[in-house]
């Protein structure tokens, strides 16, 4: 019973994160979640490049559970995933909406360039 239970939330959560980032996207590529382990998960952009057309996966973000809140993080070119800093030195931590809003938003320009 609880690995359904678990599954119907990351289901809810992929929905979610689709709904409010794919208009940010104005039809180039898709967003897909990818949950690693039961307590973070990763949100890609997948996309055909124009410069070779070959297909792309890039990871956006990754939220990981501190507690009943997120923490989220971006990628580093090298490849590290680092704390997001939420403008006051300290890491962003809060809601699933806010944490979407917060890589909508991309103030500091670490989640789409």
């Amino acid at each position: 019973m609880e690995e359904t239970r678990g599954e119907e939330v990351a289901d809810f959560t992929g929905i979610y994160v689709r709904r409010a980032l794919e208009p940010r996207l104005r039809g180039h590529g898709r967003i897909d979640v990818q949950k690693n382990g039961t307590r973070h998960f990763v949100i890609i952009h997948h996309y055909v490049s124009e410069w070779n057309g070959r297909a792309v996966s890039l990871p956006v973000a990754q939220l990981r559970s501190r507690g009943q809140k997120l923490q989220l993080y971006w990628k580093r070119a090298n490849g590290r995933w680092v704390p997001y800093d939420a403008g006051t030195d300290q890491p962003f931590v809060g809601s699933l909406e806010a944490c979407i809003r917060e890589i909508d938003h991309d103030r500091w320009g670490c989640f789409w360039g």
